[in-house]
């Protein structure tokens, strides 16, 4: 865990720490590998620039780089040069993770599902499950209340569900 936030030596930590998580975050709104690297790399900088900014009373680092993430991805996706895919490429494919084993077919059928969400229902999937946050830090995150985050999460696993059922 790191502590002592107060000298750029520690931003190597945070790298090493957080980087496959935001780089998860970002592939899950924009799905385009090269896109997903971008805001990846756009975060860090970010973050290291205005890392003597940091407040760890205002959030965790994760929480901090994520919303920098989602800044990052969605200014990306509002630009004009930026044209979302309506289906998937045929050369799609899910991040590597070292800390999780997926078969091709479960990656297949995650990201026909992520295809089929908007931006904003694949971050509050990726927030739960690959950032693994709560309630209340998804709702810090997005400025909402609480029980808000759980209603919008309850109707995105009905929506999934259907989707599912339908055999995407």
């Amino acid at each position: 865990m790191i502590h002592d936030l107060n000298g750029r030596s520690d931003f190597e930590a945070i790298y090493d720490k957080y980087y496959d998580r935001v780089y998860k975050y970002a592939f899950s709104l924009l799905l385009n590998k090269e896109d997903a690297e971008d805001v990846t790399s756009e975060t860090f900088l970010a973050a290291y620039t205005h890392f003597g900014c940091y407040d760890s009373r205002k959030a965790s680092v994760a929480t901090w780089l994520t919303r920098i993430a989602h800044n990052r991805a969605v200014n990306l996706m509002r630009s004009a040069a930026y044209t979302r895919r309506a289906e998937l490429p045929e050369d799609l494919e899910l991040p590597d993770t070292a800390d999780h084993t997926v078969s091709a077919e479960a990656s297949d059928i995650v990201l026909r599902l992520y295809s089929r969400l908007s931006p904003d229902e694949r971050e509050l999937l990726n927030m739960r499950y690959v950032m693994e946050m709560k309630d209340r830090e998804i709702a810090g995150l997005l400025g909402l209340p609480e029980k808000t985050v759980n209603k919008r999460y309850q109707r995105l696993l009905a929506k999934c569900r259907r989707l599912l059922g339908d055999r995407l």
